[in-house]
């Protein structure tokens, strides 16, 4: 099967770095800014906790939260297509990347105004401008997030790894700024504004690229219209059902527990998402060589699988050794009531690598239904988890919730992964 859909074998471009190469650098670098992003993001929140009466911090913690679900789901999974079919669109990557984020666009402003109507409105919004602007910065956060699945579709990952790091500098100097305000609503603008900032730098490179990059001024490689459609279908309903746990856990958090201790939970899992997360940025730029260079498959694999395990582990054991450490210079309230859910951490975190391997292989692959499945499970026994949880553990109810979830997946993927696995090493080609 030849992965780029067509029997036109991908051109090598003169002077561009080898595929494995390329995989390492731009992993290297989304990890690294991905735990950039996670630390100053903890000291965005911890300097918040400091300047913010803790009421506000749980407040804006948990519109931000909520934003940035909502962004995701409004994606519709464009980042996981970009990511698969971008390196061989050719000239049509232009007006596929325009077309996406127009609708993308769109759709997230239609979702913040469903949170409106809908959502627990008298919780989250204090003033009516607040309320106005909460779709604009749903908005700004979906384009903000697709440029990640962008970059990485062409070639240049670390284009998005450098946009969070400069919007975790920028949005920690204005929280800053903002604090004489005091309300919820600066802490918020200090991370939508800095977000729209650095999305509008990307936009100006990314047309450049599109522009100038052999790449794509080649004719497209795309597989047919009906593959598309398919592979957009499961990646979608994919990232719907995955992107339920972390828009309504600091929901559940808020609701039962008050904003103060949604404070106390958003400044241990700024801590932990930055891992988590760190996991499944390696996925993104294997797929996208292996769409580029679909003979290197076995190489690549190979690569996926060491980036991922040594992320794993330091980053279990950081949770465990360093976390506490951290969240003792924030306040000794964060740590006493975030300090479980690290050591909890500890140990999902690593449960995850074993989704992440068959996540990869799966889009590689082309065969989502079993991982669509899965995350659908996954996804009720966070939400599930985290409401009976709460009530018996409070925060730390929400860690006991994921290592439910990633027990389940690890144990259900890891047969068809290491299957998987063999066949490449064999030789098995796409």
């Amino acid at each position: 099967m030849n992965l780029s859909g067509s029997d036109t074998e991908p051109r090598e471009i003169v002077g561009a770095p080898t595929a494995e190469r390329n995989l390492r650098i731009n992993t290297i670098l989304l990890v690294l800014s991905s735990l950039l992003t996670g630390v100053l993001g903890l000291v965005f929140w911890g300097v918040a906790a400091r300047l913010y009466p803790a009421r506000e911090v749980g407040v804006a913690a948990a519109l931000i939260s909520s934003a940035g679900m909502l962004s995701a789901l409004s994606l519709l999974s464009l980042g996981r297509l970009y990511e698969r079919f971008l390196p061989v669109a050719g000239t049509r990557t232009g007006p596929l990347l325009r077309q996406g984020f127009l609708v993308v666009a769109a759709i997230a402003v239609l979702a913040g105004v469903g949170l409106i109507a809908f959502g627990p409105r008298h919780v989250l919004f204090e003033t009516g401008w607040a309320m106005a602007l909460y779709p604009v910065l749903v908005m700004v956060l979906a384009v903000f997030a697709l440029q990640d699945g962008a970059t990485v579709g062409l070639g240049v990952a670390w284009w998005g790894g450098a946009k969070n790091a400069f919007h975790a500098v920028a949005k920690l100097a204005a929280v800053v700024a903002f604090a004489g305000i005091g309300s919820a609503g600066s802490i918020v603008a200090a991370w939508g504004i800095t977000a729209g900032a650095a999305a509008v730098c990307i936009v100006v490179a990314v047309r450049r690229r599109c522009r100038a990059n052999t790449r794509f001024l080649q004719p497209p490689s795309l597989p047919p219209r009906r593959e598309l459609w398919s592979y957009f279908g499961s990646s979608f309903g994919i990232t719907a059902v995955w992107s339920i746990g972390p828009l309504v856990v600091p929901l559940i958090v808020v609701g039962q527990l008050g904003a103060e201790a949604n404070a106390y939970f958003a400044v241990s899992w700024a801590i932990i998402s930055a891992l988590y997360f760190a996991l499944h940025l390696v996925v993104s730029p294997y797929v996208a060589e292996v769409a580029a260079n679909p003979d290197k498959l076995r190489s690549l694999s190979w690569r996926l699988l060491q980036m991922i395990v040594a992320v794993a582990l330091l980053g279990s054991v950081g949770l465990a050794v360093v976390g506490p450490l951290v969240l003792n210079t924030v306040g000794t309230e964060y740590r006493v009531n975030g300090q479980a859910l690290l050591y909890l951490a500890a140990i999902f975190v690593p449960l995850s690598s074993v989704s992440s391997v068959y996540e990869a292989l799966a889009r590689v692959y082309r065969r989502m239904k079993l991982m669509m499945a899965m995350w659908s499970v996954s996804a009720f026994l966070i939400v599930f988890g985290s409401l009976m949880g709460t009530r018996l553990f409070g925060v730390v109810g929400v860690g006991w919730a994921y290592l439910a979830s990633e027990s389940f997946l690890a144990t259900v993927l890891l047969v068809p992964t290491v299957r998987w696995l063999r066949q490449i090493a064999g030789g098995d080609r796409l």
